[in-house]
Parts: structure tokens; C-alpha cells; sequence
């Protein structure tokens, strides 16, 4: 009597699918534990790193900044994270002054933070980087305050970002390793 030691076609589909429904419970619960993140810091980017020198000795290149956007009120000494729009990265700087001003796009007479950030490491404020004609960073600008880090938890992040053929040699990588 002859036996095969061929396995199933059925038992090949079973186990693909087993790793297809792995990789999406995986790829879920991250993306659910991302959507709880930004929930519960008010902030639409709740975790970022740090891509510049701007900020030391306070913050170095490659550290892991953790924000929150639930208080209302930006106070001197407080680090904003503020992000312009069309402008690719935030900007991560001490807020320098705050003020208030008449809201004048909205006619039910309220105030507008205005705020003036300057990094740690720079020797002048950041009006140069505000948009043209700006002397201030609104309110609204801010996406979070800085609330912890994690010191150099992000140079991957950065080494992937500045050199993307990294990413693909890791991809690679992997795909060789799940075979």
C-alpha cells in the first residue's frame, strides 16, 4: 500500500488564510490602537519625531514626541506643535509670548490665540517661518503640545525617510523571511 505525502490543496488554502486573517487582526488592532491614540489626545497626530536640531537640548534629532490637544490655552514655556498648511513637516518650538486678539473672521466677538514660538537651539523667533505677512502662529495651527519623549526611539523612522532604498531592502527582507 502506497502512501502520499502530498498535502491537500484545502489544508494550502487553510493555512494561507490563516495567515491573511493574522496579518489583518494585526494591521486592525494597530490601526484601532492609532484611532484610540488620536481620540484620546485630541490631536490628529498624537505621536511624531523629532526631524531637527531646532529644539536641543530639550529635544534631539530622532526623539519620539507625544502630544496632546486637549488644552485649550497655549501658555508661555509650553512647546507647540504647530503645522501650517501646505507646509510638509510640523514645526516642534517653545512658545515665547501668547496674546489675544479679535477674531475677525467670526462675528460673535471672540478672541484668536495668537502665539510666538521660537526653538531652544535658534537665536531668533520663528516669524521668518510663519506664512508671509504672519507675525504669529494661530490657535488652530497647533496640532498638539508636547507631553513626554522617548530619547532617539525614531532614528529608524528618520534613516527610512532620508534614505527610502532602505525601506525596500527591508521589505525585501521580509519577504523573503514569511516564505
Amino acid at each position: 500500500m502506497h502512501h502520499s505525502t502530498t498535502i491537500s490543496a484545502p489544508f494550502h488554502l487553510r493555512r494561507l488564510l490563516s495567515e491573511v486573517l493574522t496579518i489583518a487582526w494585526v494591521l486592525a488592532t494597530c490601526y484601532l490602537l492609532w484611532a484610540s491614540l488620536r481620540y484620546v489626545t485630541d490631536s490628529k497626530h498624537p505621536v511624531l519625531v523629532v526631524s531637527s536640531e531646532s529644539m536641543e537640548p530639550a529635544f534631539y534629532r530622532g526623539d519620539v514626541i507625544f502630544l496632546s490637544n486637549c488644552q485649550q490655552k497655549i501658555h508661555v514655556g509650553d512647546i507647540p506643535v504647530v503645522w501650517f498648511q501646505n507646509r510638509s513637516l510640523p514645526m516642534v518650538h517653545r512658545a515665547i509670548e501668547v496674546h489675544y486678539a479679535a477674531d475677525s473672521v467670526k462675528a460673535d466677538s471672540t478672541f484668536r490665540q495668537l502665539v510666538l514660538t521660537k526653538g531652544d537651539n535658534n537665536d531668533v523667533d520663528d516669524r521668518v517661518l510663519y506664512p508671509e505677512g504672519r507675525e504669529y502662529a494661530y490657535r488652530e495651527e497647533v496640532v498638539g503640545l508636547v507631553k513626554g519623549y522617548v530619547p532617539y526611539a525614531g532614528w529608524l523612522s528618520l534613516i527610512v525617510s532620508d534614505r527610502q532604498w532602505i525601506l525596500y531592502l527591508m521589505l525585501g527582507a521580509v519577504a523573503l523571511f514569511v516564505r
